[in-house]
């Protein structure tokens, strides 16, 4: 086996009075492959902080064999100096200037640690702004990585094609499973159907333990009528009622007996029932027009640089439109055009768009999650109480004040608001940055409920293979169709 690299035992960390994370024992060892995934806020950067020596409020021991490099989520360009692999500065295709973008930004910092090689490399989110091309050359890189990867990411794609090892921090601790996401996901649904037939069992002996009670019950009652009926009892017969007052008796000790066992019965939680969203579009936005959104001969250009020379498309009706594209293609800009009905589109004016602002609304306020929505919608509160269950809201969270909500629960209400206004196309800018795995597979779900048109730019190659129905690419300066 080869050598330990990392070692965790024993190790809690506590903000305030409420336990983060506490993990008994976790190992990684050389050439071992890890993607940590959860929810935000759930610890995953704190631990990939511990083991690279950045966090010391923790209890417990964190002991690293081997010397690492680390690539925090947020952090500085900086620039570049001889320490640098120029031959990958030049293949991720960072330009020599400043006033880089934020994807340019993240592969100068991807450049500068893989340069200096040491057996250890943790990356937190290191896909975060990156174009596809990016993210692919980046997974060719790590590829031929020779130590310890261990990387915090919610990008599926990323995950499929390097780990080998899931730590899952959930609930206040951290499980370990064997293979990729997709391998993940096979094990958690496993992890379900176990779980629902032990609940179906549980609720099957519980009710058979039940119905014997009822029985042996009946049973003691049956005799004891039958003994107060009987008035006079003739001495012949004394020995007939001594034998029904000992079965009476019997019958009830054994329905005590049962309920003694039903009450030592071990208790299984029910599974989480499944919701099905569903969307009604009202008559007054409904939409006929074949093609709501089209374009001829449009222009796009900012900053003095051609974006789009002369594109025409035609977005049919009530369907996912992909836009994919290096960074600064114009994606961003196109989307711009379409909500701002430039010249050189033909929009239909029944058209009704709705975009994903991340947290747009105040969160000075009491007012609750569940009435901050219902103001402003026409949906019926089951409705947008079974949004807010598919996006993670129990029902005690969705009568949290606004002003209590963390920052993943800040962006969950923001998903469900652009979801709860009336529309009929939405407009999403690359929505699956800086939010969970949990959110991104809700948020799938939405828009497959959603009865409108869709019009998404994402680097998620995973995403945009499961929501999209049409993806076009900004290549050359023009949308050209792949599917």
């Amino acid at each position: 086996m080869d050598e330990k690299t990392v070692e965790l035992k024993e190790v809690e960390v506590n903000f305030g009075t409420k336990e983060s994370l506490k993990i008994e024992t976790l190992s990684a060892y050389m050439n071992e492959r890890i993607a940590i995934i959860g929810a935000n806020g759930s610890g995953k950067s704190t631990l990939l902080k511990m083991i690279a020596g950045e966090f010391e409020g923790y209890t417990g021991e964190v002991e690293t064999a081997a010397e690492f490099n680390y690539f925090a989520q947020i952090g500085e360009a900086g620039g570049v100096d001889e320490g640098f692999d120029f031959e990958l500065l030049s293949r991720l295709d960072v330009p020599d200037n400043e006033g880089l973008s934020g994807g340019e930004a993240t592969k100068l910092r991807l450049a500068h640690i893989l340069s200096g090689y040491r057996p250890g490399l943790l990356l937190d989110e290191p896909t975060t702004h990156l174009d596809e091309a990016g993210v692919s050359l980046l997974i060719d890189e790590l590829e031929y990585y020779y130590g310890t990867l261990i990387f915090v990411s919610h990008d599926r794609h990323f995950i499929n094609s390097l780990a080998e090892t899931i730590w899952e921090v959930s609930d206040g601790t951290v499980r370990e499973y064997t293979g990729n996401y997709d391998d993940y996901e096979a094990q958690k649904e496993q992890e379900r159907l176990a779980r629902e037939r032990e609940y179906d069992n549980f609720i099957s002996e519980k009710k058979r333990l039940e119905n014997a009670v009822q029985k042996q019950i009946e049973k003691a009652e049956k005799m004891k009528a039958v003994k107060k009926n009987k008035q006079d009892i003739k001495p012949d017969r004394l020995s007939s009622s001594k034998q029904k007052d000992t079965v009476q008796k019997q019958a009830f000790k054994a329905a005590k007996s049962i309920e003694s066992r039903l009450g030592q019965l071990e208790e299984a939680a029910p599974p989480r029932a499944e919701t099905h969203l569903k969307f009604p579009m009202p008559e007054s936005l409904e939409i006929h027009n074949k093609f709501p959104i089209m374009a001829q001969d449009l222009t796009v250009v900012r900053g003095g640089r051609m974006l789009l020379d002369r594109v025409n498309f035609q977005f049919p009706l009530g369907k996912v439109i992909a836009i994919t594209g290096r960074n600064g293609a114009g994606k961003s800009s196109l989307l711009e055009e379409i909500m701002n009905r430039s010249e050189g589109l033909d929009i239909s004016p029944k058209v009704r768009i709705e975009t994903y602002r991340q947290m747009d609304y105040k969160l000075f306020t009491d007012e609750p999650v569940i009435r901050h929505l219902m103001k402003q919608t026409d949906f019926s509160e089951p409705v947008v109480r079974s949004m807010l269950q598919n996006l993670g809201f129990s029902q005690d969270e969705v009568t949290k004040p606004l002003h209590d909500l963390s920052g993943g629960e800040a962006t969950r209400v923001s998903l469900a608001l652009m979801f709860v206004r009336p529309s009929n196309v939405l407009i999403l800018d690359e929505p699956t940055n800086f939010i969970d795995l949990d959110t991104i597979e809700a948020l799938e779900k939405f828009i497959d409920a959603y009865k409108g048109t869709v019009i998404v730019t994402s680097h998620d190659k995973y995403f945009i293979e499961r929501v999209a129905d049409h993806i076009y690419k900004i290549e050359d300066h023009k949308l050209v169709s792949v599917l």
